[in-house]
């Protein structure tokens, strides 16, 4: 499970299908349906259930769902601690 593909399954949450979540993470279609695609393969389990054009997320996805906000979460706070570090050590040197 890669951050890529965390983020581009809450991005496809977020924007309800694949099409929406590929102009936010500036992709395309393609590459979003074979990041979600490659999570799912990983985790052996279906995140979606896609009927037609509409999708809505599987109980595993609904499972998964806390867990990738937090990991999101969790590196967007290691990214402003190392930045606020970086500015930190940049001004004392």
């Amino acid at each position: 499970m890669t951050i890529d593909q965390i983020e581009t399954f809450l991005a496809v949450v977020r924007h309800n299908g694949f099409r929406h979540a590929s102009r936010a993470l500036f992709l395309t279609q393609p590459s979003v349906s074979t990041r979600i695609h490659n999570l799912e393969k990983e985790l052996n389990v279906p995140l979606f259930i896609r009927t037609g054009r509409t999708i809505r997320l599987s109980e595993s996805g609904k499972l998964l769902l806390p867990y990738a906000e937090g990991i999101v979460r969790l590196c967007c706070e290691a990214r402003a601690e190392l930045a606020k570090m970086r500015t930190v050590h940049h001004i004392i040197k």
